[in-house]
């Protein structure tokens, strides 16, 4: 699959990785991707289709979809992120591409799946915004049209990262179980409540989904005299 090429319109956030970020950051996500890799076993050479959810808005999910994206596709990988939390929208805006045709627009028909997804030269990876907002998000992620669509994207990448909304507001990302390989949870230093981590571990198992691991986002670190925040790791299930 040929994606179109980006058109930023402002320079990538701080916040995206990049051979700038601090070396603490992207040891990281190196660190991540490694670990990812080991808790799919079985599947070399096989396309992965990985969830990205958190339980709250504002925690850090899309962000760590979009540099768990970056960490592979540096190392060579064929990798898609696609923003499917359609009531909030936030991909495109946070890697600074303005994009009008997304996911929404594809699976209700209005444009095809080409003229959907753009490539990011600055980070090496494909990207398919959400689209316009539609008015029952869900009804389209539990579509035949989203299976059939996972199922044509598993043909041209390694890795699909899929940013999924918070799972204890809505049901989309329980409902996208069976569509992925695995989730990675994102949790937030002193905003996510040990109830809300249950309650996640607990609708996540049930719609069957396999939990890779999570991610604890938003901790400060101090090392030789200089500050570091959102600092991410991985910590496995």
């Amino acid at each position: 699959m040929s994606a179109r090429r980006s058109k930023a319109v402002k320079p990538l956030e701080d916040c995206v990785l990049s051979p700038e970020s601090p070396w603490e950051i992207q040891e990281a996500y190196n660190a991540l991707r490694t670990n990812i890799v080991f808790s799919l076993p079985g599947m070399t050479g096989k396309s992965k289709v990985i969830g990205v959810t958190s339980a709250n808005p504002g925690e850090g999910k899309s962000t760590n979809c979009i540099n768990t994206a970056v960490a592979f596709a540096e190392v060579g990988k064929r990798v898609l992120v696609i923003d499917a939390d359609m009531r909030r929208p936030s991909v495109a805006a946070s890697v600074g591409l303005k994009m009008e045709n997304g996911l929404s627009s594809v699976l209700v028909g209005e444009c095809k799946i080409i003229d959907a997804i753009v490539h990011s030269d600055s980070m090496g990876l494909d990207i398919l915004s959400a689209g316009k907002i539609p008015p029952n998000a869900t009804k389209l992620i539990q579509s035949h049209q989203m299976e059939l669509l996972i199922q044509a994207l598993r043909k041209s990448y390694e890795y699909i990262f899929v940013d999924l909304p918070p799972i204890t507001t809505v049901a989309d990302a329980a409902i996208m179980a069976p569509l992925t390989d695995g989730f990675l949870v994102v949790v937030r230093h002193a905003s996510t409540a040990t109830n809300e981590v249950a309650d996640m571990i607990s609708e996540l198992n049930f719609a069957g989904a396999n939990i890779l691991g999570f991610i604890y986002n938003g901790t400060d670190t101090s090392k030789k005299g200089s500050h570091y925040s959102n600092y991410y790791y991985y910590s496995s299930n």
